[in-house]
C-alpha cells in the first residue's frame, strides 16, 4: 500500500498518523504498520502498550525516546528501535524539521482490527 492512499490522521501534540497495514487493509491479524510525522518542537506522548511490542524506524529527523520517564536515548536518522510491551515510552522531536517514524506493532493495537461481529 502507497502512504499517499492512506487518509492523514491530526493528532495533538500536533503530529499526523497514516495507518498502512493493518487487519483492515491487508486482513494482517498479526501485525500492524503505519507512520508518524511529528512536528518540530512536539512529541509523540506517553504509552504503554499492555500486549503489543513496537518496532520503529527513524526514517527522517531526530528525536529522543524517553523509556519509563527515566532512560533517554537520542535517535538519529536511519535508527531502528523496538519498546518491549508493558514499557512507558514518548518519543521527542529534538531536530530541526518533521521526524517521520515508520512503526510496527505485533500483535496489532485494538483499532487495527475489524470489530468482531
Amino acid at each position: 500500500m502507497n502512504e499517499s492512499e492512506v487518509e492523514p490522521i491530526r493528532r495533538d501534540p500536533p503530529r499526523t498518523s497514516k495507518i498502512l497495514l493493518t487487519e483492515k487493509s491487508v486482513s494482517s491479524r498479526s501485525i500492524s504498520m503505519g507512520v508518524n510525522y511529528t512536528d518540530v518542537g512536539s512529541m509523540i506522548p506517553n504509552a504503554t502498550h499492555d500486549k503489543q511490542d513496537e518496532a520503529m524506524f527513524l526514517a527522517q529527523g531526530r528525536a529522543k525516546l524517553v523509556l519509563e520517564d527515566k532512560d533517554e536515548y537520542i535517535m538519529e536518522t536511519n535508527t531502528a528501535f523496538f519498546v518491549k510491551a508493558g514499557t512507558l515510552h514518548r518519543i521527542e522531536n529534538i531536530g530541526d524539521e518533521p521526524f517521520k517514524i515508520v512503526w510496527a506493532y505485533s500483535p496489532p493495537l485494538p483499532g487495527h482490527l475489524k470489530p468482531k461481529e
